[in-house]
């Protein structure tokens, strides 16, 4: 499974943004998985759970993306918000 990730670097810290591959681009309710926010280089998922373990600033969105990161305990069950049934989860620790 392939996932986008994408750096946004700012002055004093960065945020890590990662989507499942085939959710890029779409629409739930009126808001959409913004290619601006998301799309960066198209990864394997294991290398962004590699970059995700060591990250103090992160959103992620897409079930397989979000499955990986429970299952390699980088977030729990209880951070998740799903939209749409599109999951979501983020961790900031700026």
């Amino acid at each position: 499974m392939n996932v986008y990730c994408k750096i946004h670097k700012h002055e004093m810290y960065q945020v890590i943004a990662v989507c499942d591959e085939d959710i890029l681009g779409k629409k739930f309710g009126n808001q959409k998985i913004s290619e601006y926010f998301y799309k960066g280089e198209l990864i394997d998922i294991s290398q962004a759970i590699l970059i995700l373990k060591n990250a103090s600033n992160f959103n992620i969105a897409g079930k397989s993306i979000i499955t990986a990161c429970i299952e390699n305990e980088i977030i729990t069950n209880r951070g998740i918000i799903t939209m749409d049934s599109i999951p979501f989860a983020m961790k900031f620790l700026v």
